[in-house]
């Protein structure tokens, strides 16, 4: 054999399967040996927590939850909803003594059902921050609990100085099907990233300085999918102290291949959003737009020429697949763990080749690119003394 085709069989046989299994798992080779800081015991009582919710009252699923909050609870709303909504929610607040908020977002989404397009949640979470004395706030989903008392984040995040902080997703349903005990070690990688990049916040729960979020939300595209790190690389651009805090924060996973594909494919247009469209961010972490530009897309024909290789090929990222599964997830082994690399290559053959149609469908219905707008250097110096000339405002009634 020659060296040419010596080397054209070590790409076959070890480079395109080992660049393959590296899209999947490389941020969690990363964060493995990273310690997280634990939460601590400090708690914070100054905070407010922020609950959007809008189109039907059904969806307020946490409310016993929510009670043990009280009039730190602030349930923000749009001034278009039916007046069969407007009683029902106020006879929520009313039993437990929460506050609302109503702002004029405009409704995009069909009539009784949730707004997918994302721009309702973020406008009312926007619109209601300048109207807040509290020093912190909690912005989480209308089902989503939590496995400690809030105060336990804000504290943490008091405890470090921390201006922004994402928490840990833990899937509550993760033993019911194969299908969730896949998505169990999908969200036990995402999370173990966190450690390294921790302003990849979650939608479903994060915390924030008030003033800091007013600023960054000023600046948010409204875009959907990926509003939540967005959240995280503007307070991140902006020069504000983003950490992670191992809060657990239970959230169920689709437990049907509908409901999986819906999900995973607005979330294959959100990573093309952020990684190709603004491909400018890049120099600021280059470590995860090389891992998510070039490894996870840009590098996708090399993975169909891995998958068309042959035999060899399949076996080989299979058992490297896996063999790194089991250095990763030895604490949390499941046998479910075998079919990770299968699950793993449809994600990365199918779902994200469709990113690219799922972002122009959702930029094309919300007229909306999802530009991220980084502040330069004079606006930062605005934003900082502003933040110091911050005075108190009215509280939410």
């Amino acid at each position: 054999m020659n060296l040419a085709a010596t080397l054209a069989l070590a790409v076959t046989l070890f480079f395109l399967p080992l660049a393959w299994m590296l899209v999947d798992s490389i941020g969690g080779m990363r964060s493995k040996h990273s310690a997280a800081i634990g939460v601590g015991s400090y708690a914070e009582e100054d905070f407010a927590v922020l609950v959007p919710i809008y189109g039907s009252v059904a969806y307020l699923e946490n409310v016993d939850f929510l009670a043990d909050y009280g009039s730190r609870v602030v349930l923000c709303t749009t001034t278009r909803e039916t007046d069969e909504f407007n009683a029902a929610l106020q006879a929520i607040a009313s039993t437990h003594g929460f506050r609302t908020f109503y702002t004029d977002a405009v409704k995009t989404g069909t009539a009784g059902k949730r707004d997918t397009g994302g721009t309702v949640r973020d406008t009312v979470i926007r619109d209601v921050l300048p109207h807040l004395t509290e020093q912190y706030v909690v912005c989480i989903d209308a089902d989503t609990t939590t496995v400690e008392p809030l105060q336990r984040l804000v504290g943490a995040m008091s405890a470090r100085g921390l201006d922004v902080a994402s928490v840990r997703l833990v899937p509550s349903n993760a033993k019911n099907s194969i299908l969730t005990r896949l998505q169990a070690y999908e969200y036990r990688l995402a999370m173990r990233l966190r450690i390294v990049a921790p302003w990849l916040v979650s939608g479903a729960c994060h915390a924030g300085r008030t003033t800091v979020m007013r600023e960054i939300m000023a600046r948010h595209s409204m875009f959907f999918q990926g509003n939540d790190v967005e959240l995280g690389v503007l307070a991140d651009a902006m020069n504000f102290t983003v950490g992670h805090v191992p809060f657990e924060v239970p959230t169920a996973v689709p437990e049907t291949f509908r409901a999986w594909w819906r999900q995973h494919l607005a979330w294959a247009g959100g990573e093309f959003r952020l990684f190709v469209v603004n491909a400018k961010l890049g120099f600021r972490h280059p470590f995860f737009w090389s891992y998510g530009l070039i490894l996870t897309i840009l590098l996708l024909p090399l993975r169909w020429t891995a998958l068309v290789g042959g035999n060899w090929v399949l076996l080989t990222m299979v058992v490297l697949y896996i063999a790194l599964g089991l250095y990763l997830h030895w604490s949390d082994l499941d046998f479910a763990l075998l079919l990770m690399p299968f699950y793993a290559a449809f994600v990365s053959l199918v779902l994200v080749p469709l990113g690219l149609w799922s972002y122009c469908s959702m930029a094309y219905r919300s007229r909306n690119a999802g530009i991220i707008r980084v502040p330069n250097r004079d606006e930062l110096q605005e934003i900082e003394l502003r933040i110091g000339q911050y005075s108190s405002s009215p509280s939410v009634a």
